[in-house]
């Protein structure tokens, strides 16, 4: 089949399948161009998007499984590669904190919910993209709702998200305990991902008293007391979060999102694996 104007403007929506399966936009995108090559060997295809988008969810489906295997020698915390960008653009993903929570499913139940939940696609579709039943279909996604409904991330409004995160960078830079403990919940979570590349925490911390004890400690180090850094305002997966840049040479080292009530913070996301940190300009 021919590669036509039609067909590449359905780039975006495989891509996002394939992002949101993975976590990873390198392979998303190896993933998509591979389905393009699979599409100009074949014939007779009487629905484009979905032929492709099927083809777009087995290939991650299948990748998804070796990579869980690669991922249980990883260093530390393995976190998703967020999709950062400096404007509000629409986001090519679920938020970031139900990005990380969907490490908990299954390729499978994960496929689901990503097409219900992600593109609001009904059974038939999605019997359609993956090839199980409707009614395996309905138990899968009702399976991966219970093993993510006690931690589903709150919707809360972008401009509350960016004041408290804003708020926990003054009162962490100022080593403000008290202000602190206003902000975050007493049973907040912090996850870190250096990759075995940059300094991170080797395990989550539960807790706000571990987490504190954690943070106050990282202010603690020499390149923190010098004002080494900068921190910028960025969109990540499409919500407000925070990069921290490198004064001496720009060099990006951290980002900085956050799990939110309407008041409070209830789960820190720090990634600083150099492989995972890239500014993008435009969906991919």
């Amino acid at each position: 089949m021919v590669i036509t104007p039609q067909i590449l403007q359905l780039r975006p929506y495989l891509f996002r399948i394939a992002y949101n399966m993975l976590g990873m936009i390198e392979e998303a995108e190896d993933i998509v161009q591979d389905v393009y090559e699979k599409w100009m060997t074949v014939d007779n295809v009487n629905d484009s998007k979905a032929y492709l988008g099927r083809m777009t969810v087995n290939k991650s489906i299948k990748r998804l499984e070796e990579l869980k295997k690669q991922r249980e020698s990883y260093i530390g915390p393995w976190l998703p590669e967020p999709y950062i960008t400096l404007d509000a653009e629409p986001p090519p993903t679920l938020e970031y904190g139900l990005l990380f929570l969907l490490e908990r499913l299954n390729p499978m139940e994960r496929a689901v919910f990503i097409l219900r939940e992600s593109f609001s696609e009904d059974y038939r579709m999605i019997a359609q993209l993956t090839g199980f039943s409707v009614d395996n279909c309905r138990q899968l996604l009702h399976r991966a709702q219970a093993k993510l409904a006690r931690d589903k991330p709150q919707s809360v409004e972008p401009a509350t998200q960016h004041a408290l995160t804003q708020a926990f960078l003054v009162a962490l830079q100022q080593q403000d305990r008290d202000l602190l403990n206003e902000v975050l919940r007493s049973d907040i979570d912090l996850f870190s991902d250096g990759g075995g590349k940059r300094a991170a925490g080797l395990k989550p911390l539960f807790g706000l008293q571990k987490v504190l004890r954690f943070l106050l400690g990282v202010m603690q180090l020499p390149e923190n007391q010098s004002n080494d850094f900068v921190h910028r305002s960025a969109f990540i997966n499409g919500q407000p979060g925070s990069l921290i840049f490198r004064r001496e040479n720009g060099e990006l080292d951290s980002m900085t999102y956050i799990g939110c009530t309407a008041n409070q913070i209830n789960r820190l996301f720090y990634v600083r694996n150099p492989d995972k940190l890239h500014i993008r300009s435009g969906l991919s």
